[in-house]
């Protein structure tokens, strides 16, 4: 589906009817790296909403958009066309998670619950405590297909091995194919300090927001230290630190984190 938000033509996926849950995919992704790890956890009381982030998937590229609040501020004026004044569930991934971050500061209690996977919560990359991998190699990978994405596999990936490749391949390798370099290289510009919301020092979320959030021990994009100490205080959080996964841990650990999704959704009921 195409809708035309803010002078930008965003492609989404809905699925379900009843309580309104956004899916915001990390940068350089696409939806469907969300819809295949999460869509079969949901009943059809749920309407599933899978959006592709502006300049990613099939979205369109707009070069008015050059900062991250932009970015958000698209977010919004989606969401309010497809469901305004309604309490939401979010769902996110790394940058993904940085929005929903945004949403719940700008929106406080109107978000009920977040599932978040490896946030974003120091917007400039130089600031953060990232990790390093201690990887675990398995076996020989028969690396064919995409055979140009395997060194980016092997740097955010630790356990290596056919299956966790084939998921990279799956989950990942796509929404890379489909991203707009220009887009995603200006919005990175000057060290990357457009890449952080003005409020990021000073985000407020509410009080009655369910949030659970998943860190990995070796992420080398985003780490995790940052991520523990942004949630200690926040009263309605389960922060799982999880020990053999890198900044995608959907790819090593699918299982638990479709189980840790399960048991967020129990407490959504």
């Amino acid at each position: 589906m195409h809708i035309h938000i803010k002078n930008v033509t965003l492609n989404y996926q809905e699925f379900g009817t009843g309580r309104p849950v956004y899916f915001i995919h990390g940068n350089g992704l696409n939806l469907s790296s969300q819809y295949q790890l999460y869509d079969h956890l949901f009943e059809d009381s749920f309407r599933r909403i899978y959006l592709d982030l502006p300049g990613m998937g099939e979205s369109e590229a707009d070069l008015s958009i050059t900062t991250t609040n932009d970015m958000l501020d698209v977010i919004m004026a989606f969401i309010d066309t497809l469901t305004p004044h309604q309490d939401i569930i979010l769902f996110g991934h790394s940058y993904g998670a940085y929005m929903c971050l945004g949403l719940m500061d700008r929106w406080k209690n109107r978000i009920t619950g977040a599932y978040l996977t490896c946030p974003v919560v120091e917007g400039q990359y130089s600031k953060r405590n990232r990790e390093q991998l201690d990887q675990k190699i398995e076996e020989r990978v028969n690396v064919q297909e995409d055979a140009g994405y395997y060194d980016e596999y092997l740097t955010t990936t630790v356990v290596i091995n056919q299956q966790t490749w084939e998921r990279y391949r799956e989950q990942i390798v796509p929404g890379i194919k489909q991203a707009d370099k220009t887009f995603m290289k200006e919005l990175r510009r000057d060290e990357s300090v457009y890449y952080q919301f003005r409020c990021e020092d000073v985000i407020d979320i509410g009080n009655d927001t369910v949030l659970h959030v998943v860190v990995s021990k070796q992420d080398t994009v985003v780490g995790y230290k940052d991520q523990l100490s942004f949630f200690n205080n926040e009263p309605n959080a389960t922060v799982t630190l999880v020990a053999n996964a890198g900044h995608n841990p959907m790819i090593e650990e699918k299982e638990l984190i479709q189980s840790l999704a399960g048991v967020f959704l129990m407490h959504m009921k």
